[in-house]
């Protein structure tokens, strides 16, 4: 843009702090003279993510503020360039893995049991969906922190190993 420097802070105004979700410092870049979200790790496209910080709900509010930046082209951090409905998906599936541990949590599973018993839906054929392992952990540890163990990531990831191979 002509007479704006780009590294001027407040010319940077279409970037926006949406985490933590993936990640504790989650954030897009709106660029909206081009049409295009650069959505980062916010966004997985036809891959499962993974929600290492949370909140889920935090996540899906990100999802929100997305699409409501009217961005035709959204660039994920993983996957392929997509449009609004990638990110819906997205919103979808987190919408999904809250739902089943709610249900699983308000029917008295513990996080191993809720691991099995989760219907991962039409999510189920997403790339890497053991990822489910370390979304219940997120959930459970959300909705009650006392009666669910803090699990480290390397945990988490053996956990993760052993249902991708079954």
């Amino acid at each position: 843009m002509a007479g704006q420097s780009a590294a001027n802070p407040s010319d940077l105004n279409s970037v926006q702090a949406l985490g933590p979700a993936h990640t504790a410092a989650d954030s897009v870049v709106h660029v909206p003279d081009a049409d295009v979200l650069f959505a980062g790790d916010l966004l997985f496209v036809g891959c499962t993510p993974i929600v290492w910080s949370g909140p889920i709900a935090g996540w899906i509010a990100a999802c929100d503020r997305m699409i409501a930046t009217g961005a035709a082209t959204i660039v994920p951090g993983h996957g392929p360039v997509t449009d609004p409905d990638g990110v819906r998906a997205v919103r979808g599936y987190l919408a999904h893995v809250a739902e089943q541990a709610d249900t699983a949590h308000a029917q008295g599973l513990s996080f191993a049991e809720a691991i099995e018993k989760v219907d991962l839906d039409e999510y189920a054929t997403w790339l890497d969906a053991e990822r489910i392992v370390v979304n219940l952990h997120r959930r459970y540890r959300e909705l009650d922190p006392a009666a669910t163990p803090d699990l480290d990531q390397l945990t988490l990831l053996a956990m993760m190993a052993e249902r991708g191979l079954s």
